[in-house]
């Protein structure tokens, strides 16, 4: 087992990088394709089947990235006895795995098959960082020995935290076609990417109130006060206001309004200083969850 996991989660990486390429490669080609003009004279788009099939192929490699990963932490349950997701190299898959499943999820609802390559971004970093750090199994320590905040506390962060990054990847698609006004073939329309945004973040803040709720509860459990303006607890206090203002603004029409995706990229930013600036940095009571 300790040769197989790995293993998953360098096949997941290299799945996730040619998604990222191909995505790449998808867009190169699509930019380098020449405009057609019909009989009338109306420009038409360049012929989009070879994009379309190379959107395809990085969306399958998503999928596989996800089933390598869902694999990898099952085996990781298995061989720990405990949710998969009790230090950084554990959550760094789980986050993941989350970010690729609430993509594939939303992809069902949403014409948003060519974001693969944006969320394959994250993911494929969250992996490569597991991988640069230590896997194997050590005792939790005192702060984790409690199964049900372990499983749905640190579980409702990492769900929040993936759906994060999936408003994210939709704000750089929406930022990229109001610069180049909507005329990028190889991504979502801009109203399209601002639809998924905005459904993320409704379903992602009642995930990210329910973990900073429970967090309150086991920090008193743990520590005898709810609230002990931890690192941790600042900035993850800070990332739900963030998300709370986007929300307000995301209806405006007016240059509010126009902001809002600027206020998701400053979201996903506050997410990741959650996540590892609180954790590897800045001291504190989460800084037993290191690593």
């Amino acid at each position: 087992m300790l040769i197989v996991a790995p293993a998953l989660l360098v096949a997941a990486l290299l799945s996730l990088v040619s998604a990222v390429v191909i995505g790449l490669a998808s867009a190169v080609w699509t930019e380098l394709r020449p405009a057609t003009t019909s009989a009338e004279g109306a420009v038409a788009l360049p012929d989009q089947r070879a994009s379309t099939s190379l959107g395809s192929i990085a969306h399958a490699a998503v999928a596989l990235g996800l089933a390598l990963l869902v694999a990898a932490l099952m085996l990781r349950a298995v061989v720990t006895g405990h949710a998969p997701w009790s230090n950084m190299y554990e959550f760094n898959q789980a986050f993941a795995a989350a970010i690729l499943a609430g993509y594939l999820g939303l992809e069902h609802r949403l014409p948003i098959r060519a974001l693969a390559p944006l969320v394959a971004v994250p993911a494929a970093g969250l992996v490569a960082f597991s991988l640069t750090l230590p896997a194997e199994v050590v005792p939790l320590p005192p702060a984790l020995q409690t199964p049900f905040f372990l499983t749905v506390h640190v579980g409702s962060a990492m769900l929040a935290y993936g759906i994060a990054a999936i408003a994210g990847a939709a704000a750089v698609g929406e930022l990229m076609q109001r610069w180049r006004g909507d005329r990028l073939a190889w991504l979502p329309a801009a109203a399209v990417c601002r639809v998924a945004a905005y459904r993320s973040v409704v379903l992602g803040m009642p995930v990210l109130t329910l973990a900073i709720v429970l967090g309150a509860v086991w920090a008193n459990m743990a520590w005898r006060s709810y609230w002990n303006n931890d690192p941790k607890e600042l900035a993850a206090a800070t990332t739900w206001l963030v998300y709370a203002a986007y929300l307000h603004l995301a209806g405006r029409r007016d240059y509010w309004g126009a902001s809002a995706p600027w206020f998701l990229l400053a979201g996903f930013g506050a997410v990741l200083f959650t996540y590892l600036a609180a954790n590897l940095v800045i001291p504190g009571q989460h800084s037993y969850s290191g690593i």
